[in-house]
């Protein structure tokens, strides 16, 4: 399930859904950490999310300390 959480949150970001991406990456979080934590496309997700958020986002602070990733 974690799979398609992260392409669903992918193909958000494609569509300029930020806000629906991120419910999809913590989702796919939320039902397999140690996947979603390893999963390329997952982290690259992340970084494209963090990157496009200019304000601090709660969400996107516990994921990036989940995932080891820094924000």
């Amino acid at each position: 399930m974690a799979p398609t959480y992260i392409n669903a949150a992918r193909a958000r970001l494609d569509i300029g859904d930020r806000d629906g991406a991120l419910e999809n990456l913590s989702m796919a979080w939320a039902v397999a950490p140690q996947f979603a934590r390893i999963h390329p496309m997952g982290r690259e997700v992340f970084r494209v999310l963090s990157s496009l958020h200019r304000r601090s986002n709660p969400e996107l602070l516990r994921l990036s300390k989940l995932s080891g990733i820094s924000f």
